[in-house]
């Protein structure tokens, strides 16, 4: 039986590929993503005219209230927003993308306690609208936008929002997404990773823990590229 040797060498070299970027040690992207160090590396904003902001959060109580929260789920500290009147709050990073991104995964823990008897989900972060807003969304979003858009040019991509009918209360949940395809497509640039609330109908906690994006660790990259290297020279 004959061998293709060049179809056999290129299943050994994808298959490289493969593990390196499996097997190989994650380069995280984020900064701070646990708030162990309090808010170092994020930027905190709320609309002109809101109460509340994204605070620290430890233990079993909301950071303003005193509702009855859960802990966070890693390590000490949690970023919640509270409030005593409404408001719209975001918290955001501008992360850096590698040059080359062959595998990217978002994680994050969310809690929400919404207690108005329903989401209301207007195509804005406005507290201030005339229309109901009780709202939480994260966006990949581009870095010259107002923090506060959900213009469709602005929003790279919608990775969470709550919806009509979704539990007023739930959490801290994790989530896990696959955002290869657009950090491939942004290679080399900077994106914006927000977190988002708006509630001008009653009290909404919106805690945020756990924050992780990770790509192959550069070394990965390198033995992919070595052997693809090495492919070349033997086809």
């Amino acid at each position: 039986m004959k061998t293709n040797n060049s179809a056999s060498t290129a299943i050994v070299v994808f298959g490289l590929l493969a593990g390196a970027c499996a097997s190989a040690p994650a380069q995280e992207l984020i900064a701070n993503g646990g708030f162990e160090s309090g808010f170092s590396g994020w930027t905190r904003v709320d609309q002109i005219g809101s109460d509340g902001t994204f605070h620290l959060q430890s233990g079993a109580a909301s950071p303003v209230n005193g509702f009855a929260v859960p802990p966070p789920p890693h390590g000490q500290s949690a970023a919640m927003t509270d409030s005593a009147a409404p408001g719209s709050h975001v918290l955001y990073q501008d992360i850096v993308i590698p040059a080359s991104v062959p595998v990217a995964t978002l994680r994050f823990s969310l809690y929400i306690n919404n207690s108005a008897g329903a989401f209301s989900t207007p195509s804005t972060l406005d507290w201030a609208t005339p229309t109901l807003n009780q709202q939480a969304r994260v966006d990949i979003m581009t870095t010259g936008a107002d923090p506060f858009s959900v213009s469709a040019p602005d929003i790279l991509q919608n990775v969470f929002q709550t919806i009509i009918g979704s539990s007023l209360v739930s959490g801290y949940n994790e989530f896990s997404i696959d955002v290869t395809a657009l950090l491939a497509a942004h290679a080399g640039e900077t994106l914006r990773l927000r977190f988002a609330e708006a509630d001008n109908v009653n009290f909404f906690n919106f805690g945020v823990d756990s924050v992780s994006l990770t790509v192959p660790a550069p070394s990965a990259l390198g033995l992919a590229a070595a052997g693809l290297s090495f492919r070349r020279r033997r086809s």
